[in-house]
Order: C-alpha cells, then structure tokens, then sequence
C-alpha cells in the first residue's frame, strides 16, 4: 500500500527549479548559436534577390540598346526628349519634352533615369511621374534598402504635390537603390578636326546646338560643374553612349550597381525630385574613388552614415550589373581599387585628382600607364 502511493507520488513529481533553469539556458544557448546562421541565411537571400534585380536592368539595357543603334540607356540617349534643347531656326528658344505629370512608363522620371525606358513598360509602372518613381524605389527596391527617404526641399517641378499624394497613399519612399555610373552617363569631350560625315569642327558646333544646357563632357568644367565632382574622371573623345564603346570587354564594365544618395549633414535621407536636375538625379554617381563621394566615400557629406547605405550586403559589398549581363559581388576593397569598371576605356584620371581618391586607388593607378584626355594628362584607364 505504502509502496503504491510513494510510486504514484513519484510519478506526479515535476521539473525542479533548477531543472528548468538548465532548460531554458540550453535554449537560449541554442537560439545565440542559430540566429547569427538565420541572420546570415536571410542577408544571402537577399542579395541572391538583389543580383537577380540587377541582372534584370542589365539585360534590360541590352535589350534597348538592340533596339536603339547599340545606344543604351542614359541622360544623353533615352533622356535626349528633356535633356537636349533643339533649336528650330536663328534665335529660336529650346523646346524640351516636360517629363512631369501623367505620360508614360517608359518615359524618364528626371534626365538620368534609365529605369522606365528599358523596363518601366514590361513590369508595370505607372503613368504618373510621382507614382511611377515610387514603383521605381519600391516595388523595385533591393531588399536591403530598408530606409526610407523623403524629397529634397528644394525640388522643382509642377507635379510635387503628386509626391506629397503618392507619400500619403503609401509608407513614402525608400532610398535609393541603384545608380549608374556617371562616366557612362554623358557624351565625352567633342572631337576636334576632321569628323567623318560631319566636316572639319562640326562635332563642336552640333554639341552646342543639341546639348546646349548639358555640361561639355564628363570631366569638363563647364556651366558650373563642380570641379571636385567633374575632375576625377575624362572620358575619350568623341565618347557617344554606345555599349561597343565602353571598352573591348563589356564584361569588365558596370552599367548598374548597389548604391544610395543622398545622405546630408545633418544625416537627413533624401532625393530630388526635379525632372531635371542636372547633376546625377537620383539615379547616376560620380566616381566611386573618389573619396567625396555621397554615396561611396568615406570623407562625404553625410559620411559615415552613407557608407552601410550603400555598401549594405555581407561583408560591407555591394551587387553590379555589368554590360554583358552578369552580375558580380563586390567588397568595399574591390568598389575603392579599381577604377577600370567604372569608367569607358581609354578614360583618363588628371593626375591633379589622384591625391583625391582612395589609397587603394591610388596605389592602382600607378601600375597604369600615362594618357592625355585632351585637356589633362594622367592615367590612362583600360
């Protein structure tokens, strides 16, 4: 009898205290082991997402360039309707397609945006620049872009109240995702003398007439470029914006990458909105050595918080789609060496904007060998 109740007694005993103590520290310890993996897994999958983007906007640009001469995507190509200004007669005003408003999905939402002529009518964009900005940010958005920005005060436009109800409608806009490469952006320097099909100077002459308001070249310090911005790269001579002249290998040419701007200093998010801002938009950036950079560099405004918003993949890397389609992963190492893949070959860096670049650029540059741009000599680019 004695013995049946001690059994049953026994049966009914439960955990001791420190028995769970010791369970859940073995949970605990196994949830401290398996999240940093969990965390890992999930930054993978997004920058597995990410490459498929970019692969996606680089195929997109093949595909336009195949229907438009081997002309790509850019300021001075798809952006031509609102970027150039086209005289019609001695003394007539330039006529530019306005870009705000209702129009299409393929037409640009600022000069640099390459987004809506390649892709905008194949996924869907809206008809609306305000709204169809938005689906560029967010419906196409790396998935590690997880901060939101807000329009530059100071934007132009007849359409910003169509922002301000796009914001209203939504969670607003998130940062920016990708940006092109600026030395690709924009037509080098004019050639000088004998143009076959055009006559002895007339390269100068058609600039001025067509891209009267664009600046001269990428590297050239005209209509108020900034010289910090516009002295680290020059592009050849007579550089047009096509992919068989980024350079022989297309394969070692970004036409994409991972990157954010514009971050100010007082480390407020933000991007412009003006159908025609004239330096980058929200869609090109200069050179990434360059230690100014506002969405590369480490001496920046908005330096150090535009570095993780760029460099925002494992190991502080970014994604780039280059000119043949692929994609590559790239460490901050690899974004701040070589200059190479962001610029068409035979490009020069002025030897008075090396001291301005990254070590890592500057220790690259010296195995190159010596160019002349036309208007400064320096290191030739392959």
């Amino acid at each position: 009898m004695s013995h049946k109740s001690y059994s049953k007694r026994e049966s009914q005993r439960g955990f001791t205290l420190i028995e769970l103590l010791v369970v859940i520290a073995i949970i605990a310890l196994l949830i401290g082991i398996l999240l940093p993996a969990l965390g890992a897994a999930r930054a993978s999958a997004r920058s597995l997402v990410d490459q498929s983007q970019l692969r996606s906007l680089g195929q997109g640009q093949n595909f336009y360039a195949s229907d438009n001469d081997d002309f790509y995507s850019c300021a001075t190509t798809s952006g031509w309707a609102g970027w150039v200004g086209r005289k019609r007669g001695s003394g007539a005003s330039n006529i530019r397609e306005s870009y705000e408003g209702s129009t299409t999905a393929l037409t640009p939402t600022q000069y640099y945006d390459f987004f809506s002529p390649t892709i905008g009518e194949e996924v869907g964009f809206s008809a609306q620049r305000a709204f169809r900005m938005g689906n560029i940010f967010n419906d196409f958005a790396d998935p590690a872009a997880r901060e939101f920005s807000v329009v530059y005060p100071g934007s132009s436009g007849g359409d910003l109240d169509e922002f301000d109800e796009f914001i209203a409608r939504n969670a607003g806009y998130r940062q920016v995702s990708y940006l092109m490469p600026g030395a690709f952006s924009k037509w080098g320097t004019p050639q000088t003398g004998f143009v076959p099909g055009q006559g002895l100077g007339q390269d100068e002459t058609r600039w001025a007439n067509l891209y009267g308001r664009a600046p001269l070249s990428w590297g050239g310090n005209t209509n108020g470029q900034s010289p910090a911005i516009a002295s680290n790269v020059k592009t050849p001579r007579g550089f047009r914006n096509r992919i068989n002249q980024v350079g022989p290998s297309p394969s070692q040419k970004i036409v994409v990458a991972d990157g954010t701007r514009y971050v100010d200093s007082s480390s407020v998010l933000d991007f412009d909105a003006s159908p025609n801002a004239t330096t980058f938009g929200a869609f090109t950036s200069g050179t990434p050595q360059w230690t100014g950079n506002v969405a590369y560099g480490a001496n920046a405004v908005g330096a150090p918080n535009n570095l993780p918003l760029s460099f925002r993949h494992p190991n502080s890397s970014i994604n780039a789609a280059f000119f043949d389609g692929h994609t590559e992963n790239l460490t901050q190492e690899d974004v701040w060496t070589d200059m190479s893949r962001w610029a068409p070959s035979g490009s020069v860096v002025p030897s008075s904007a090396i001291s301005d670049l990254t070590e890592q650029a500057q220790a690259w540059l010296q195995n190159l060998s010596d160019g002349n741009s036309g208007s400064a000599t320096g290191k030739l680019l392959p």
